[in-house]
């Protein structure tokens, strides 16, 4: 890597935590300044604007949120383990957040809504997400693991949401029981309604 991709790196990895905790619009030029310890021109010498800097740093931080969920998915598991992985992951994400600054989807999402291009990059890590969860009980229907009353593209897209309340209500109560419970309440329903007896 040359200086000037270490340099570029180190703003969008320094940026990102900023915009994870103050927002898109709240967050200034002399904040970025401050924190990276860089001049405007050195900033924008990197980026044309704010809002690309802000792509950047979303896109940054929501890959460490993909690869994360990514690495708990091997192919020779079961689906109910890596459901357990997965929603284990989720109990535990206030403590994941609290590295990255907040959640890329929560702050990103609500704080750019005036920015498209932001909102269609939150749009589609969603996407993603949610694909990873369908794929997972896609399988464990397949093989007969558990049974789905509903198609797996719509139950992931269920539980994605009621996942992503609880790790809402986390952050805006500071509390962060709202998160695990609601991982460990979608965890005792795998258990008790879908898998098959």
């Amino acid at each position: 890597m040359t200086k000037a991709e270490k340099t570029k790196a180190f703003i969008i990895e320094t940026s990102a935590v900023l915009f994870l905790k103050h927002g898109f619009e709240a967050t200034s030029l002399s904040m970025l300044t401050k924190a990276t310890g860089l001049t405007k021109g050195a900033i924008y010498g990197n980026f044309k604007d704010k809002e690309d800097l802000a792509k950047e740093a979303f896109n940054y931080s929501a890959q460490i949120l993909l690869s994360s969920l990514e690495s708990l998915i091997e192919p020779e598991q079961s689906a109910q383990l890596t459901i357990r992985k997965l929603l284990g992951f989720y109990k535990a994400y206030p403590n994941f957040v609290k590295k990255l600054g907040s959640c890329p989807i929560v702050s990103f999402g609500v704080q750019s809504t005036g920015v498209p291009e932001i909102q269609a990059l939150v749009n589609q890590t969603i996407l993603k997400i949610e694909a990873l969860f369908t794929g997972v009980l896609s399988n464990g229907q397949e093989n007969g693991e558990f049974y789905l009353s509903l198609p797996p593209a719509v139950f992931a897209k269920q539980l994605f949401s009621l996942l992503q309340g609880g790790i809402i209500q986390s952050l805006i109560t500071k509390d962060d029981k709202y998160a695990k419970n609601t991982a460990t309440y979608i965890e005792h329903l795998f258990q008790t309604a879908v898998q098959r007896n």
